[in-house]
């Protein structure tokens, strides 16, 4: 498998981490008695996610070729 097969591949598990995180947030909030403290892991996580997911873009971009 090629690089940037890898690289695309591990940017579409990372978006879908995020979005399964956002739902768990969203399902927590809407308790009775949200855990603050799972809320704000869930959301640090995805934070470090999507600065993850823009370095990984930075490197396709470099990567493509241009005839």
């Amino acid at each position: 498998m090629g690089r940037n097969k890898k690289l695309r591949i591990r940017l579409e598990s990372l978006r879908q981490r995020i979005t399964d995180h956002q739902i768990k947030i969203a399902l927590e909030r809407q308790r009775t008695t949200p855990n603050a403290s799972l809320i704000r892991h869930w959301a640090v996580e995805i934070r470090a996610w999507e600065h993850t997911i823009g370095h990984l873009e930075r490197r396709l971009k470099k990567r493509k070729r241009h005839d």
